[in-house]
Order: structure tokens, then sequence, then C-alpha cells
């Protein structure tokens, strides 16, 4: 009962999350498709500007023919392209914005020459600077809500006359965004399915494994929650980024950006396909450890192998098996992450034989002299940076003694850009 009443309530907060994310994602969105419109109209609106003509009014600054001019074609651009205001902005003495042209607003009010413009402080550098711009929702009593774009505007010379700029309605984001949300039910009906699979895999596997392991000794419990909790941690991060994904896309759908679309759509297929685990492994603590381990490598961009032989490896104790195998892929990590997105590399070979077991973990890696090679396997040595709260030196050292106790031997072997520890246990 309380493991049910836990997983409705976990599912009530996701879905809850899931709302929240895909509002607050999708207003993202159409503000900044609006703001691109924005900036679009005025790229537009300058393609037919004469700028020439601009640079005469500019040097006196008063009422003329070719002021009338400009204003009443930027009136025409506001009507044709339906949006608040066209007009042109420059900075004076004080690095405030001020209109030198303007079309008839959406009001039907004249803007005087030099009027001040309300554009927030954050937006004046690129006012100045001649950089194109667009602002936050500007909430105005007269006009609703609006972005403002601007693009800057260049004489034949490349000196900078001023800004262009159009004021766009955003009263329409709140529709869509309602819309968007209305049509979202098959995504959060996907994900509450995810969650419920997931928690189930969860409690399946959890029984699993100590079904199989039975507790043997005081440690291996805790070895088997840490990798799994990470396992389980990693899975969480990947279907959470896969979540937002979905109400992106969403977004981007109803506001007609099918290429952008297609693109998450193709991420998250290659995605999905990545997190089973692409070997059969018949030891039970083995396939947890290698899944968690493989997880981990999608999730931070590793280039992983696996080879494993169908054996179930029941010569050693599954937490010694656990140890050495453990302590060695997380050593690789810590070397791999260290290099490029595109250089990280991980090999894991798990062999059996008749007579013995090999296994092999091998990565990208500086070279290790050979004056510290013997050094690493003692106790308190390490070549990794000491961390607060995370000792070093201790997990070769715990390798090379369970290796020991069955008689085995650990070997290793650097070269440059590949680090390969191997080990051979008999029986």
């Amino acid at each position: 009962m309380i493991v049910i009443v836990s997983v409705i309530a976990f599912l009530l907060l996701l879905t809850s999350l899931n709302l929240y994310v895909t509002y607050y994602n999708t207003v993202e969105t159409v503000e900044m498709t609006v703001a691109n419109k924005g900036k679009e109209v005025a790229s537009s609106i300058l393609t037919r500007f004469d700028t020439a003509a601009y640079e005469e009014f500019m040097e006196n600054r008063h009422p003329s023919d070719t002021y009338y001019k400009i204003r009443s074609e930027f009136n025409d651009a506001r009507e044709y392209y339906n949006v608040l205001h066209v007009y042109t902005l420059v900075a004076d003495e004080e690095n405030k914005a001020r209109v030198m042209i303007s079309g008839f607003s959406a009001k039907g009010e004249e803007i005087s020459i030099g009027e001040y413009c309300i554009i927030p402080s954050k937006y004046i550098p690129a006012l100045i600077e001649g950089r194109p711009f667009y602002t936050d929702i500007i909430d105005d009593k007269k006009y609703g809500a609006y972005i403002t774009a601007g693009v800057p505007i260049y004489n034949k010379n490349n000196d900078y006359l001023g800004i262009l700029a159009v004021d766009i309605s955003t009263n329409n984001v709140n529709d869509i965004t309602e819309e968007v949300l209305s049509k979202s039910i098959p995504v959060f009906i996907f994900n509450g399915l995810f969650v419920v699979l997931s928690f189930g895999l969860f409690v399946f596997i959890q029984k699993w494994v100590r079904k199989e392991i039975n507790i043997q000794v005081d440690d291996t419990e805790v070895t088997y929650q840490v990798e799994f909790n990470a396992m389980l941690h990693t899975l969480r991060s990947i279907r959470h980024d896969f979540i937002n994904h979905i109400q992106v896309i969403q977004g981007l759908l109803k506001i007609g950006r099918q290429e952008r679309a297609f693109e998450y759509v193709t991420s998250l297929t290659s995605e999905i396909e990545t997190i089973e685990l692409p070997v059969k492994v018949n030891n039970p603590a083995l396939f947890i450890l290698l899944q968690a381990k493989w997880v981990r490598a999608q999730n931070e961009k590793v280039d992983i192998h696996l080879f494993v032989d169908e054996s179930d490896f029941n010569k050693v104790k599954s937490k010694d098996l656990i140890k050495i195998l453990s302590n060695l892929i997380d050593n690789a990590f810590d070397a791999t992450l260290n290099f490029p997105e595109k250089e990280r590399f991980i090999k894991i070979e798990i062999h059996s034989s008749p007579s013995s077991y090999t296994f092999i973990v091998e990565n990208i890696g500086p070279i290790i002299p050979p004056d510290l090679q013997m050094k690493i396997f003692e106790s308190g040595f390490s070549t990794k940076e000491e961390r607060v709260g995370n000792p070093r030196g201790e997990g070769l050292f715990i390798i090379k003694q369970v290796v020991e106790s069955y008689g085995g031997t650990i070997h290793l072997k650097s070269e440059k850009m590949s680090t390969k520890f191997s080990v051979f246990i008999p029986f």
C-alpha cells in the first residue's frame, strides 16, 4: 500500500513538473519566435530603406519632404507586416534612446522627432554600438504586451546611422501556449507509462539481485546499491531531458518550425536506443554493474565497447567481482573524461576459460611513468587530484588485495594515449 501511494504521489509530482516545463518551454519558444519575426521584419524593411535620404535627414533632423516620405513608408510597412510600430532610434549624449522617424502607431498617434523611447537599459549598449537586438516582453498600458526588435542602419561607407526598430505584439502568446498544452495529453500519458515501467523495472531488478546474492557479506549490498542508484540517477536524468525535449517539440510543431522539431526527434531516437545494454550478461551482479556503467557512458559521451563471454563467472564471489571491475572502470572514466568528447574511449573485456578468468579494462589516458606503475597499487598513493570528502589511492590497492586472495595477478600497460589493466584469476 505504501509503495502504491508513493508511486501515485511520484506520478502526480512528475505530471505537475511536466505541465510546468511544457508551459515554460512553450512560452520561451513562442517568445523567441515572435522576437525573430520582429528582426526579420526589420531586416526586410531595411532592404528597401533609402539610407542616403535618411543620412540627409539626420544632418538637420527637421521635418522635410524626405522625413515625410520615410514616415509614410514606415506606416505602409507597419500595416503590411501587421506590427505596432516601425521607427528609427539613436542614442543621445545621456545614452538614452530617442526616436528620429516613426510611422503612425497602431493607435494612430504621431511620434515627434527626438521623442524619448522606452527601451530597457540593458539593451542600450546594442543601440550605441550598432548591434542587432530584441527585448523581453514589454508590458505597456497603452499598446499592450510587445517585443521590440532592431537592426543597425549603415550607409554605403559603413558608417553607423542608428537602429531600425519594430514593435511586434505578443498578445497571442498565451493563446498559443494554451493550445499546445491542450494537445500535449498524449505526451503526459507516455511519460506516466514510462515512469511506471521504470519503477517496475527498478523493483524487479532489485528483488532479483537480492535473491541471487543473498547478502552474503556486510559490504555486498552497499556495493550493489551504490552502482544501482548511480544507474537509476542517470536514467532519471536522461528521462528528464527527454521530457523537456518532447515538450519543446510540441511547441515547435505548433508554431511551424518543423525542421527544428525533426532535429529534436532524431536526437531523442538515438538517445533511447543507447540505454539498453548491448551484450548478454549471465551474472546478475555483473549485469547491474555493466548496465550502470553503460548508461553512464552514454550520458557522458564516452565511446565504450563491451565484450563479455556467456559465463556466469561464479568462481569469483559477486562482491569481489564487483570490487575488481567497478574500481577499474571508475578509474577509466576518471581518465577519459579529461579528454574532449570525440576522443573519450573505454574498452571492457571479460573472458572465461576452463581454468581462469580474464578482466581487461582499457581507456584513453596519459602515460603512467614506469617508476609509478608499481606505486599506484600501494594504499593511499594516487596520480589523481585529492578531493574533499573523496579519498584517493584505495581503489587499485583494494583490487590488488582481492586478486591476490584468489592467487591471481594484475598487470598494467601504459603507452601513448592508452592505459590497460589486465587481471588474471586462476581456479
